[in-house]
């Protein structure tokens, strides 16, 4: 009998494949313009698709699925209660430093004449927390999205193709704009960053970053024209099937690592680099137990490394590509400096934080004397993270993460994924290596806070912790 919900649900998924095409177009959505397409489409498929589940009572959340749900709820509403009025006792028992702010400002205000509050929220700037409220909002909403309908094998080939097909666009817009020496996005000349390509994104290293946690899928779409290309046949056999019912799924495959590589060099991006090698290498001695770990993670490393010399090889020696061979200390002691600013509004604000999206507010009362810039951000996720949400907002984010992350690798490499499909488990290695990426680059840069780019993880990430039905593959 035809599944009822099916229409409905391949509706809802087009949807969602359409906003994931959607997301990295306006500067990677990091712009205020960008934020209601941002936030309310994930919302309202978020909805569509728990209604259409609820008539499946079948269907069972993964471990992963849990963990990962229960931190993107606890850290959304630890954000929510950062905007909560609270009394000043209240307010002085449990963030000092914030009652210490607030208190300045309304002596301020009563010398201007106007009326001091009595109640105050944790977050210093509660406008800039409440659009990391709805970020995270977006984000949560595009996991839940994908773990509910992007759950059988042919809808997350299909969102495969489609990130892939995305990350060969942003890199032919970004070898073209480099090619014409313009670097501009959709018309819009890039004056804060020269001679590194963008894609359509405002910042090199966050082009380079959508363009490396998609590069394993190009891998995972290679591994599976080849395993479905008459399995169990002789060699020759088996690659003349290859080539004639599996090319176009290999080629997609191949051009996706080709344009994951050229992107982060055209990007010259260092760090997005160093973090490819090294969640290719994690998730390869993940798979290898305790026995052949470096080895195997050792020589995985050097493939990745030689795609990257190939690629480069095959671009030619770009005459803008200093910024890869140079030693850039200024750089270096910038991102250094970031974190000790951010440790520095920590140790202000040590439970629940300044605020989410607070960081560029205080960076000038904690950064360096001799710092030419206000800071925007700490180049690093995790010090962000635990400057602007304190030590509690930092373990209700975290601590789930990983362990959804830990338990998304026991399904694909532990006694358990033997219950699986291939394919289920190769996509579940392809999303950890994704993520392990992601994990790595979020220690020198702020991905995090460029929507484009967690958007795109949580829905990778969604779709390997997907519900699981009793005959799913």
């Amino acid at each position: 009998m035809r599944d009822r919900g099916s229409v409905a649900e391949i509706i809802c998924f087009t949807f969602f494949l359409a906003y994931l095409v959607w997301v990295p177009l306006p500067f990677g959505s990091a712009s205020d313009g960008a934020l209601t397409p941002l936030v309310l489409p994930p919302l309202l498929l978020a909805a569509a698709s728990s209604i259409l589940i609820a008539r499946r009572p079948v269907l069972r959340i993964t471990r992963p699925g849990r963990l990962w749900t229960a931190g993107a709820l606890l850290f959304a509403a630890l954000i929510a209660l950062q905007l909560v009025p609270l009394p000043g006792p209240l307010l002085r028992a449990i963030s000092p430093e914030s009652a210490r702010l607030w208190s300045t400002a309304d002596r301020v205000a009563a010398l201007a004449g106007a009326g001091d509050g009595s109640m105050h929220p944790i977050s210093v700037d509660p406008a800039a927390t409440a659009v990391q409220l709805f970020r995270v909002a977006a984000y949560a909403g595009a996991f839940v999205t994908a773990m509910f309908i992007a759950r059988t094998k042919n809808r997350r080939l299909s969102m495969v193709a489609v990130l892939a097909l995305m990350a060969i666009f942003e890199t032919v817009y970004a070898i073209r704009e480099a090619a014409l020496q313009r670097y501009e996005i959709w018309g819009w000349k890039n004056t804060l960053i020269f001679n590194r390509a963008t894609g359509t994104f405002v910042n090199p290293n966050h082009f380079a970053h959508y363009a490396a946690i998609i590069l394993p899928f190009g891998a995972f779409l290679c591994a599976y024209a080849w395993h479905t290309a008459a399995p169990g046949a002789p060699f020759r056999r088996r690659l003349v099937v290859l080539i004639e019912r599996r090319f176009i799924l290999l080629s997609l495959g191949a051009a996706t690592i080709v344009a994951g590589a050229a992107a982060m060099l055209v990007a010259q991006s260092r760090g997005a680099m160093l973090a490819t090698v090294a969640g290719f290498a994690a998730v390869g001695a993940i798979a290898s137990g305790r026995r052949h770990a470096v080895a195997r993670a050792g020589l995985i490393a050097f493939s990745v490394v030689a795609v990257f010399a190939g690629v480069f090889f095959v671009m030619g020696r770009a005459r803008s590509s200093k910024h890869l061979g140079e030693r850039d200390s200024t750089s270096l002691q910038g991102r250094r400096s970031s974190v000790l600013s951010a440790l520095r509004i920590w140790t202000d604000f040590p439970l629940f934080g300044s605020g989410a999206g607070t960081f560029e507010s205080l960076s000038p009362r904690v950064q360096d004397e001799n710092g030419e810039v206000i800071q925007n951000h700490a180049h690093n996720d995790y010090a962000e993270t635990l400057a602007t949400t304190g030590a509690v907002g930092f373990l209700l984010g975290f601590v789930p993460l990983l362990g959804g992350t830990a338990a998304l690798a026991r399904a694909a490499f532990g006694p358990r994924g033997s219950q699986s499909s291939w394919r289920r488990r190769a996509f579940y290695a392809a999303a950890l290596t994704s993520i392990a990426i992601a994990l790595v680059h979020a220690l020198v840069d702020f991905n995090f806070y460029i929507p484009a780019n967690p958007v795109t993880l949580a829905a990778i990430a969604g779709a390997a912790a997907a519900v699981r039905e009793p005959s799913a593959t």
